[in-house]
């Protein structure tokens, strides 16, 4: 298993049109949520559904940060799933971070992948953080997920180093 890394990017307001219907995440939104947090990743750190589930409720009620439901947009598919999500708290609680808003998870089902909604996601969360006054965004990801480090460095993120980490 990898180590992790922090980015870190300017809020910006993207100038390109969303061309998929989204919507802010909601409490109500967790089952959904934890299936597709479940799914999503593959290695080992979400061990089931209910684990996904229990993440989920301790960030909505906020013990990871304040959770902005206007830069969290979620995609639903026609049958009403919840088929990609991006969710940002106002901070995440937690040592060597910045002191910005933090991107917790950014998810895409497996079989929608290639379809640019993580982008798209991320371009709506950026743009609504902008509005909302905020500078930087930050996230973690591991080191060895080219496919994110690709997408965050197309949009400008780069890597965030602690004052501990420059000592």
């Amino acid at each position: 298993m990898s180590g992790k890394i922090t980015l870190i990017g300017d809020t910006w307001t993207s100038t390109r049109p969303v061309t998929v219907s989204t919507r802010p995440v909601a409490r109500q939104d967790a089952d959904g949520l934890a299936r597709l947090f479940f799914t999503a990743y593959d290695d080992g750190s979400v061990t089931s559904q209910a684990h996904a589930l229990e993440i989920l409720h301790h960030m909505f009620d906020g013990e990871y940060g304040a959770v902005l439901p206007k830069a969290s947009p979620v995609v639903v598919d026609d049958a009403g799933r919840i088929i990609a999500a991006a969710l940002v708290l106002e901070s995440r609680v937690g040592d060597d971070l910045p002191d910005s808003p933090y991107i917790f998870e950014l998810f895409t089902e497996s079989s929608r992948r290639r379809e640019g909604f993580a982008e798209q996601l991320l371009r709506v969360a950026i743009t609504e953080l902008k509005e909302e006054g905020f500078e930087h965004v930050a996230l973690r990801i591991s080191e060895d997920n080219a496919a994110a480090l690709a997408l965050y460095l197309t949009l400008d993120f780069r890597r965030w180093f602690s004052e501990e980490d420059e000592l």
